[in-house]
Formats: structure tokens, sequence, C-alpha cells
């Protein structure tokens, strides 16, 4: 669908809301479920395991129908197993994984996305605004944000849930104001997402059962941001607490169980201004978290939240650069990735590094001149690439990490890709 120009600022706004400070505020956390769909189980269709045609008639001799009866019993025994087995074949929510399907999405439809040839095939169409898709940590469902497609409407986004392949597609929320930063919870049973009722007013924590339930509303006593639940096991959701007036606490990282008892912080120091911990990102073990701060430049942070050891990425030209956004962990742990913006030229490019500080990084895929804040990006389940939404330039890339070639996997207004996780 093409929806117009008047409907896809509007909802451009609400997916790119300014988050202050040259730090951007995005739908990041729909990137980063990179899940994936289970295949059908192989037991489903019996004639891949034996040469013979399901229609041939005859009459056995008693023995033989006593040998069928064996082969009947073993081919159901292997079919349970099989069944079972299928079952389990899922991937754990967080760590390495396959690579599976590619899903996408563009003026205003949802696509499935062929690996190799990149041919699309219309997954969820008609008039309404859907974008936005990301699988469940198992890979079994998929999210998608949908508007009312109608240029007048502006009473919000719905959130929407389907099966992976894009059907039994069903509402979750009514439509929500400044809805914001979506997350699968590890058993994707749950999607927390942040909604601002009141324009410039507090973020709200709310967290949507995916069987279609109920959805509650935490209250955390501040505005919030950035959320993401706490992994590997997800008993907390982790945000960015925000210091909207002089009166309010000063920002920080903060934990909360998804019932919303149990308020923590995370943070052990102040921050330094009030654009200090941005953007936070979690590892895949959940003992570290990255953040981004911004003290004349903007850096990115790893904290140890076990230890709390700080330690600021290295700059290649400190003074010069910008280094921002969400510096999402790579599904082992061992890389960070980033935007990085050249101030002499005002271009910016992505940046893989190792997330212990002890490289600058390398730089992967185009330098562009575009302003950096509507870059949204994810890794692939096995690590080797990143899928990097240049929204300026209304282009998803596939780039590899090891530099060689990147490929071009989606194009159009409200342009963005994800891939399923496979068991490994």
């Amino acid at each position: 669908m093409n929806p117009s120009d008047a409907f896809d600022r509007h909802v451009s706004d609400w997916l790119h809301a300014d988050a202050e400070h040259r730090v951007p505020e995005h739908l990041d956390a729909v990137l980063r479920r990179t899940r994936t769909e289970r295949q059908r189980p192989a037991w489903s269709s019996l004639e891949r395991w034996f040469p013979v045609q399901s229609t041939l008639r005859f009459t056995p001799a008693p023995r033989v129908a006593w040998l069928l009866v064996v082969v009947g019993l073993v081919v159901a025994l292997a079919a349970a197993a099989l069944w079972i087995g299928s079952r389990q074949r899922l991937p754990q929510p967080f760590g390495p994984a396959r690579n599976g399907a590619i899903v996408s999405s563009h003026d205003g439809d949802i696509y499935a996305v062929d690996p190799v040839t990149h041919a699309e095939r219309l997954l969820v169409g008609g008039k309404t605004m859907d974008f936005g898709p990301g699988f469940s940590r198992d890979g079994t469902k998929m999210l998608f944000l949908r508007g009312s497609g109608d240029p007048g409407d502006d009473k919000g986004l719905i959130l929407a849930v389907a099966n992976a392949d894009g059907t039994a597609v069903r509402e979750l929320t009514p439509q929500q104001q400044g809805f914001d930063w979506l997350d699968w919870s590890p058993d994707s049973r749950q999607i927390a997402f942040l909604s601002q009722p009141v324009a410039g007013g507090p973020r709200l924590i709310n967290v949507a059962n995916v069987d279609g339930s109920g959805v509650r509303t935490l209250d955390v006593g501040r505005s919030a941001h950035f959320l993401s639940w706490l992994p590997p096991l997800g008993g907390e959701i982790v945000f960015r607490g925000e210091q909207l007036t002089p009166a309010d606490p000063p920002p920080g990282l903060f934990a909360v169980h998804p019932d919303g008892s149990g308020l923590r912080q995370l943070s052990r120091t102040l921050p330094s201004n009030d654009s200090d911990y941005m953007t936070p990102a979690m590892a895949p073990d959940g003992t570290r978290v990255t953040y981004t701060s911004n003290l004349g430049y903007a850096h990115i942070h790893v904290l140890d939240l076990v230890s709390g050891r700080d330690i600021v990425m290295p700059d290649p030209a400190k003074g010069f650069t910008n280094q921002f956004g969400s510096a999402y962990f790579s599904p082992d742990g061992r890389l960070v990735g980033y935007v990085r913006e050249f101030l002499e030229d005002k271009t910016y490019q992505f940046v893989v590094a190792p997330s212990d500080g002890s490289g600058i990084g390398t730089p992967i895929g185009p330098r562009l001149r575009e302003p950096t804040n509507d870059v949204n990006w994810t890794w692939t389940p096995d690590g080797s690439a990143v899928v990097v939404d240049y929204g300026a330039d209304l282009t998803v890339r596939l780039l590899p990490i090891d530099g060689s070639r990147g490929t071009v996997i989606g194009k159009g207004d409200l342009a963005f890709a994800d891939i399923q996780r496979l068991a490994p």
C-alpha cells in the first residue's frame, strides 16, 4: 500500500520521537527480536520416509498383514518421537543460533524475503499501515505495529501479533499514543512496550500477554525509556529512568519485575548530565549493559553489573567523532555494534568492536552523509552479519562483519527487516 505523505510523516514521528542530546530514540527493540519460525516437522509427511504411493491398494496375505502391523507400530513410534523432538527444537532465547527466514516491511505492508534471491512475498497487506515486524525469541510468532491507514487518524498505533508465517493476525492492544520501544520476553509469552499517553509527559511501561488475555501498565514512579527484558530468564525489565523536570530524580538504569514489583537501581554512579545512561542494551548473559553518555561528544560504555567496572569504548579521533546509539551485543557477547559519526565532514558509518574495549572497531557498510537519528539495526542470529536500516535513504542492508560486500534486502518507506532464529 502507499499511504499519504501526511500519514507517513505522522507515523515517522511516532517511530522516531526526539531522544534529545544527539542520542536517537527509535524502535530498536523491534530489531532485537531476531528470532525464528520452527520448520514443518518431517513426520507430517510420511511419504518422505517410504518410497510408496499413498493411493496404492492391495490385499496382503495374513503373514504380510502382521508385518504391516509391526511396520505401522514402528512408524507410529517414530512419528511420535519426531513430534516430541520437533517441539523441543526451538532456539534458546539468547546466544548464537542458526539464521532462518527473513521478514521485512515497507510502504505499509509486511513481506517474506527469499534469503538467496531477495524476492518478496506478501505476508500481511491491506489498507492498514503495518510495519516493524520482529520474530519472537522462540521463533513461532511475529509482532508488528499497525496504524489505521487513515491520514486523519491521530489516535496512535496498535500492537499486533501473528504466526511466524504471517497467518492468524490478531491485535493485542487498542491504539496507543506515543508507542515506542518493544521487546519480546525470553519465553515469548509477553511483550513489553512503552507508551506516552500525553505528549511531553512520562513514558509508561506496559506488558501485553501474547495470548490476548490483557495488558498491564507498571507504576515505576517516573518516566521510563529504552526498555528490554533482563537475560537470560527475563525475571525483570531493564529501563532508563528519565528526568523530565528538575524535581525528578536524576537519570539512571533500573530494573523492575514484570508485575511492577521489586524496583531496583542498576547504575552505581550519578549521571554526568541529563543525557547520561542513554540507550541501554543488555548482554546475552545479563551480566553487562551498554549505554551512551555525552560530555562534549557521545561515547559508548560497557558496564559490568557484577563488578561495577565501566569501560569506555575507544574512539579513534577523540573529540572529533560521536559514538552513540544502542550498542547491541553480538549473540556470543564478544562484540558490540554501534554508529560512529565523523564530525569533520558530518558523515557516519556502522562499527563493530570488541565488547571488552580492546580495539577501536571495524567500520562496515557505506559511509553516508545523511543524519544519523534514524539508523536501526540488529545482529543476525549466527553473529556473522548485521541488518542495518538506514532510514535516511530508505534502505535495509545485510552487512557481513568481515567487511565483505553487503546486500540490500529491503527498500521503501519505513523499511525494516528481521531474521529468524533457528535451533543449532
